[in-house]
């Protein structure tokens, strides 16, 4: 089955709460008349994907990616250098802007949960999978947050280093960070509540299977192996995702088969700007974002690797092919690949299946080698097995965003992990905060730089 994403401009389709939305940002003082019926409290749970689908159109993933080692130093682009350079302050526009918007979408869906009593003629089914599609979204850009905004999970003992603010409610009020701990449980409360109360078949919205595959996320870069493959095989062996035929994921007028939760662009909306304006190489000599040699070295290893295709390697230049000759392009946030080779990982470490985990590998490698062309040997150790799946993983997600994630991971759990020469937790790995946190007294920015 096709899974799609569908956000609706609020310019044109969002007049039935024009009148909540114009208290934003602030606290929310409703009109009665700006929230009456049920389609206006869909209208006002559309504008929170409208707002995921701003974030997700390249503009979360480039920052994530550029604190990796993917990536080689960006041209002409003075936030993407302070970004590499691990060098953001209070001033970094884009990454302020990104931050701002991860917590709009909060405050929209606080707001719809809170205002429910002011909606006639909403049954008890439709609240429910209302707040349950608000707490995905809510648990999604909290995880979004603190995974760029703070040190990772597993850092300190107890997690009682310092996340990001947790806001339940939708108000403007200065909040202090909450504990990496605090933040996480907060994300696992609301992704549960989702994942026991969203359909499983919501349209083109979040689902049961959306929140399965972010909790299977979750879970994994928490360590928690058992919980991570049970809940990945629960998405795989749905029967509602099959493999794409070939590596391109990034359809342009159909949503790819793979997609369990993901955005869909078009000409009118231009979702997928940020990926092709920054990366694209067929028309621009000199793109803003291309690969690291590293990344080059990666994929030149075997020339039969279809994923070479997405490079043009040139030394000091290694330009990114993976989005050329398209306007636009449908996203894919969470989907079957990297549900297979996280499973894949996640058995290794839990001490399941290995012929499970060593299949989810081959079928990723049999695409892109062709079938039984460069197979992972069936009697493969548990360390093959973790490193077959990290190198599949890191090729597949490229330009995604989230292999930053699995290396903080990766030193968390003790192995001697360096980005670009540096330690994976020196200072300036974690975003530092926009200017406008600091009106909350006590609140505590990251430190900066120190990375050299």
């Amino acid at each position: 089955m096709k899974k799609i994403f569908l956000f609706i401009m609020v310019s044109t389709a969002f007049w039935g709460c024009d009148k909540l939305l114009e208290f934003e940002p602030g606290d929310v003082v409703i009109d009665e008349t700006a929230l009456e019926t049920p389609e206006d409290a869909q209208r006002l749970l559309n504008s929170n994907y409208d707002v995921l689908g701003n974030l997700y159109d390249g503009r979360v993933q480039n920052i994530a990616e550029l604190l990796s080692d993917n990536l080689a130093f960006p041209d002409n682009n003075n936030d993407f250098i302070a970004v590499f350079n691990r060098e953001t302050n209070f001033f970094t526009t884009g990454t302020g802007s990104v931050y701002t918007d991860l917590y709009r979408a909060v405050y929209r869906g606080n707001a719809l949960i809170q205002n429910f009593d002011l909606i006639e003629g909403l049954t008890e089914d439709e609240q429910t999978r209302m707040e349950a599609e608000v707490r995905f979204i809510r648990a999604l850009c909290h995880w979004q947050a603190v995974k760029l905004w703070a040190q990772p999970y597993g850092w300190t003992a107890n997690n009682t280093h310092l996340g990001v603010p947790i806001r339940r409610e939708a108000s403007q009020e200065p909040l202090l960070r909450s504990t990496v701990g605090e933040v996480y449980d907060f994300i696992l409360e609301d992704l549960q509540y989702a994942r026991s109360n969203l359909p499983e078949q919501n349209d083109v919205y979040a689902d049961r299977n959306s929140a399965t595959a972010l909790l299977a996320n979750v879970y994994f870069l928490m360590g928690d192996y058992a919980n991570a493959a049970s809940l990945a095989s629960e998405v795989i062996e749905s029967g509602q995702y099959t493999l794409d035929e070939d590596i391109d994921r990034y359809e342009v007028e159909t949503t790819n088969t793979e997609t369990i939760f993901g955005i869909v662009g078009s000409l009118i909306d231009n979702r997928s700007e940020n990926f092709r304006d920054n990366y694209r190489s067929d028309n621009n000599p000199d793109p803003n974002l291309t690969f690291s040699a590293d990344v080059a070295e990666l994929l030149s290893l075997n020339a039969s690797d279809a994923r070479n295709e997405w490079v043009t390697a040139g030394g000091d230049l290694n330009l990114v092919n993976k989005f050329n000759g398209k306007e636009f392009f449908n996203i894919p946030i969470l989907y079957l690949t990297t549900m297979k080779l996280m499973r894949a990982e996640a058995l290794a470490h839990s001490g399941g299946n290995l012929s499970t985990a060593i299949e989810d590998i081959n079928d990723i490698r049999d695409r892109a080698f062709g079938e039984g062309l460069n197979d992972l040997d069936p009697s493969s150790t548990t360390e093959e097995v973790i490193a077959a799946a990290r190198a599949e993983y890191r090729k597949e997600t490229l330009c995604e965003g989230v292999w930053i994630d699995q290396l903080k991971r990766m030193g968390v759990a003790g192995e001697n992990i360096t980005v670009r020469g540096a330690p994976y937790d020196c200072p300036g790995m974690a975003i530092q905060f926009p200017n406008g946190e600091t009106t909350s007294e006590g609140f505590i920015l990251n430190e900066e730089g120190g990375c050299l």
